[in-house]
């Protein structure tokens, strides 16, 4: 009998991590998306000279990014997604080319760091979000643990992908690594073992998946399931149909469906109708929109300001991510105006900046992170719309004690905007900018905006 009791024990834990970091808990969370290897060298770490190689490890570390915990909570966010944390064949700075599942990334630190970094960010109230891979290893296959990844056997041929083809996509190799065989039911359970154990060890509040395409959707609902936390995949596909097929197969996804058109509104490529109609293809799309993160670029993307360099374009941008449907994840840098282009040049280290808390971006995003939190963390399915221009976009949140005004006119540019908020009567003040709002007993408003800039009502 006595034996009986350890299972239940650990079911006990990983419950009673769940129910604290579950898909509803993460809703109201905003997310700040970390290069472990670029945010910081040191705990001591107050700035220096910009890495002189963005393609291998630049110094960053799990020291480093404890230290900047109150630089990151000081923009409003309560979560972090970090790289992947086990150890990489050579090369892998950005934690994507794993080598041994059990063990930590010796660049980064020990795994006593890391566990200091996230009981660090717990004590602040910050989850912290784990980046891992399912989809493949790293080169040098005889080198890689735990046994069976160092056999051959244990991965699919060596091939090109196909992407109009999805076997293809899910059994040929991505980048020339190694393209794990996930239908075997050994390196299924292996996987599922290790993702609980890496919750349990490190005591992670959520797993960002990467590469979800390329594995068959069988494979995630059991290694989500395993990881008793709020789960969400990387389907690099903007195609809702498409991206909404993962939908069911673990917590959320991030909102590619949403990244083009939203992009292609704020950059000045595209209409506010094509966005808002993606919205609510969303809506109808999906099982839990609210579940879905949302950001306007990544490791994977060039930088927004590369595509268009304008920091007030940036702000109604970063306006939407923060302040519609969906869980807000922020990439690193953007607080510093960082503009780099494609991998790696949009890997910069964050130290060149100095950590200045007082930049144009950084202040932005913390007037932005603060309107959520002050509607409540808008962690509902809701955004209505109240207002489709050529070149504006307002919707309203919360009941309407939240209203956000958007244009794509961009720097230097004002204007005057009138619509109907829904609330008759209402009173709101902007809490980007100044002054207060009210409507009249129809509910109708007029809102000017100043240099391009995004209008954020609170309701007073």
């Amino acid at each position: 009998m006595r034996t009986s009791w350890a299972p239940l024990a650990l079911l006990s834990q990983l419950a009673s991590v769940a129910l604290s970091a579950d898909t509803a808990a993460w809703k109201s969370r905003n997310i700040y998306f970390a290069l472990t290897d670029r945010v910081a060298r040191s705990s001591g770490d107050t700035g220096g000279d910009a890495c002189g190689n963005l393609g291998n490890y630049c110094g960053g570390t799990f020291q480093g990014l404890q230290s900047k915990l109150d630089y990151i909570a000081g923009m409003g966010f309560d979560a972090i997604w970090i790289t992947p944390v086990v150890a990489n064949t050579d090369g892998g700075y950005h934690g994507y080319w794993a080598s041994d599942l059990y063990s930590i990334n010796s660049h980064y630190g020990t795994a006593d760091d890391l566990k200091a970094l996230v009981n660090a960010a717990h004590e602040k109230g910050i989850y912290i979000m784990v980046d891992v891979v399912a989809n493949h290893m790293g080169p040098n296959i005889a080198d890689h643990k735990p046994d069976p990844l160092n056999q051959g056997s244990s991965y699919h041929s060596q091939c090109d992908i196909n992407y109009s083809d999805q076997n293809s996509v899910e059994n040929c190799w991505i980048a020339n690594l190694p393209d794990l065989d996930t239908r075997n039911s050994g390196i299924r359970s292996l996987y599922q073992d290790w993702i609980k154990w890496l919750i349990a060890e490190y005591g992670f509040d959520g797993v960002r998946i990467d590469t979800v395409k390329h594995v068959e959707k069988d494979f995630w609902p059991p290694f989500s399931q395993a990881s008793g936390v709020y789960t969400i995949g990387e389907v690099f596909d903007g195609n809702p149909t498409y991206l909404a097929g993962y939908a069911g197969l673990m917590s959320g996804l991030l909102n590619y469906a949403i990244y083009y058109p939203m992009n292609n509104f704020y950059q000045q490529k595209g209409s506010s109708q094509a966005l808002v109609d993606m919205v609510n293809t969303v809506s109808s799309s999906f099982p839990d929109p609210a579940a879905l993160g949302s950001f306007l670029d990544n490791h994977d993307n060039a930088r927004w300001l590369n595509s268009k360099n304008d920091l007030s374009l940036l702000k109604n941008a970063l306006a939407y991510v923060i302040l519609a449907r969906g869980i807000p994840i922020v990439y690193y840098g953007t607080e510093q105006a960082y503009a780099g282009g494609t991998d790696p040049a949009n890997r910069e280290d964050l130290w060149r900046s100095g950590f200045n808390t007082n930049s144009e971006m950084y202040k932005a995003i913390s007037r932005l992170s603060a309107a959520r939190k002050s509607a409540g963390g808008l962690a509902g399915n809701d955004q209505t719309h109240l207002y489709v221009a050529d070149t504006a976009y307002a919707w309203s949140r919360a009941g309407g004690d939240l209203i956000v005004l958007t244009t794509n006119s961009g720097l230097g540019s004002s204007g005057n905007h009138c619509f109907n908020t829904q609330v008759p009567n209402g009173s709101w003040n902007n809490t980007f900018g100044t002054g207060s709002y009210t409507s009249d007993g129809s509910g109708n408003i007029c809102i000017t905006t100043s240099n391009g800039e995004p209008v954020v009502l609170l309701a007073a």
